[in-house]
């Protein structure tokens, strides 16, 4: 009988901790070291838009379409999205993680989706963004010619 109230004792002890122990709250995330709804913006500084048809090179080329058209002057802000990804008018591309001296952004291409990268450069002492560079590139078959296209933006 002795037994049988000392195991009820502990029982009892063990399970009453637990019930009056609350959840700790769970921390905002954090995506290379930046919240989301965190906005920068730059300025354009350089476009680079060059293409293929077959063996033919053509540069500069046209920007195609999917891609945001942004010119050289031209300011573009960024936020930070729910998840992680890099927002801006005409572009959002999903995290990937944090490269230390910059974030890393990139949309892997599925069937039918064309790849967009960009890196977001970091100061090493505050962590807040210093540049962005963007890739965009675009593939599509036309009468069995493949046409290729690559845009590159610098935003300081």
């Amino acid at each position: 009988m002795k037994a049988l109230v000392l195991h009820a004792v502990a029982l009892f002890c063990a399970f009453v901790p637990l019930h009056q122990a609350e959840a700790a709250p769970k921390p905002p995330p954090v995506f290379g070291g930046w919240s989301p709804g965190k906005t920068f913006t730059y300025t354009v500084t350089s476009v680079i838009s060059s293409g293929s048809v077959g063996t033919q090179i053509i540069n500069p080329a046209p920007i195609p379409k999917g891609v945001p058209v942004y010119t050289v002057g031209q300011q573009v802000t960024f936020t930070i999205g729910k998840k992680g990804e890099l927002i801006a008018p005409g572009m959002k591309i999903a995290f990937q993680g944090d490269g230390g001296s910059a974030n890393i952004y990139l949309n892997k291409p599925k069937k039918g989706a064309q790849p967009f990268a960009a890196n977001v450069f970091k100061n090493f002492t505050t962590g807040e963004p210093t540049s962005v560079a963007l890739s965009f590139f675009t593939f599509k078959l036309k009468k069995r010619v493949p046409n290729v296209n690559t845009v590159y933006y610098t935003l300081n």
